[in-house]
């Protein structure tokens, strides 16, 4: 009885929801399909950037290839140098450039792993239809829509009002409990409004899980604090070493990359970034481990950047369930957490999300024309 006198109220939810927030998620899910292929999209559209020659030998220490990037950009930076992964890859530098009328920008660096060869570079966050552009405009309107902390809170809203939906629309899906199971499949003849609606609830239901889950890892993807702040009334949660390290002036004579690396690891294959960090006079080399819940190197590992000793080492895994929890927050969200099938499933569900906006606006109309001839 419950249940039945709850249903218009569920019934309205789902209904405005759908209007209202409908075009945004299929314009979240037709993004989010294509930067789960980012390095795929990346590479394809840009070969120029992101194809290395392959050479047999030796790679050119990164202090050679950090070099390369700052002749090439005056006043370059780099924040986070990521290693190529495979030998047709270019190393790829995230930072900033000091441009001469005393402006910075940030921008993305590609080098070539074997000889340091400088391969090119874009503007990072450039609002541009230019092929070197389009990977990181996808990437852009599917995190913040292109208008900062805005777009971020709005997507986040966006997700939980989502996350919500995904729970009321349930009662929707099962009216009964006796033969639940049909809601799972597609009847009614070609073209009719029974059709279209079974198709909508079947197509909704049997990827309930995984939308549920791009929802809830929307939600604390766009409000890490806020979400840490819930967690931590469960379980602690523990943040990167470096953040709450003493600040203090850059070393004068700093040891090199390699210096570093060394300091971690004899195989650079293990290293999957390194991020100087000078106003706490560390080197953070993160390498990859048995941890791992993604294709991302976890472990950090803190090398001073005078002495070359390790000081700190931490994995994202932490030591607590809430650190458990939000390790797999992006793995999951992008698929990356079961490698390929993982980033398939997550394509087909964005593809079903898609498919439910427009059925539901579809349905919407139809129902709308129907009350409207019966008048």
């Amino acid at each position: 009885p419950l249940l039945m006198r709850t249903r218009p109220a569920f019934r309205f939810w789902h209904r405005w929801f759908g209007i209202l927030g409908g075009a945004w998620l299929i314009l979240l899910a037709i993004t989010g399909c294509a930067i789960a292929w980012y390095d795929e999209l990346d590479g394809l559209l840009n070969p120029d950037l992101r194809h290395a020659q392959i050479v047999s030998g030796q790679p050119a220490p990164i202090d050679a290839v950090v070099a390369s990037a700052q002749d090439a950009l005056p006043g370059f930076e780099p924040n986070n140098i990521l290693l190529a992964q495979r030998p047709d890859r270019t190393h790829w530098l995230l930072g900033r450039q000091t441009i001469p009328d005393g402006t910075a920008r940030a921008v993305q660096a590609f080098v070539e792993p074997a000889s340091a060869q400088f391969a090119g570079w874009r503007k990072s966050g450039a609002i541009s239809l230019h092929r070197h552009h389009l990977p990181d405009l996808l990437y852009g309107l599917h995190t913040d829509l292109l208008v900062g902390e805005i777009g971020i809170i709005f997507v986040g809203l966006l997700s939980l009002a989502w996350l919500i939906d995904h729970f009321l629309s349930l009662p929707l899906a099962f009216p009964r409990l006796k033969g639940a199971l049909s809601a799972f499949r597609v009847g009614g003849h070609a073209g009719s409004l029974r059709q279209l609606w079974d198709r909508h609830r079947a197509s909704g239901l049997w990827l309930w899980p995984v939308t549920g889950m791009l929802a809830l890892t929307g939600v604390t993807l766009s409000f890490p604090m806020e979400s840490r702040e819930v967690v931590e009334t469960v379980s602690p949660v523990s943040d990167r070493l470096h953040y709450a390290m003493e600040e203090r002036g850059p070393p004068t004579n700093p040891i090199g990359l390699d210096a570093a690396i060394a300091s971690v690891t004899e195989d650079r294959a293990q290293v999957h970034s390194v991020r100087p960090h000078p106003e706490v006079g560390l080197y953070a080399v993160r390498t990859f481990d048995t941890r791992d819940v993604d294709n991302q190197g976890r472990l950090w590992t803190y090398v001073n950047m005078e002495t070359g000793k390790i000081t700190a080492q931490r994995h994202d895994a932490g030591e607590n369930a809430g650190d458990t929890f939000f390790i797999w927050q992006y793995a999951l969200h992008s698929g990356h957490a079961f490698g390929l099938a993982g980033r398939l499933l997550v394509t087909l569900a964005g593809l079903v999300t898609i498919y439910l906006g427009i059925s539901g606006y579809r349905l919407w109309w139809k129902r709308r024309r129907r009350i409207g001839q019966a008048r």
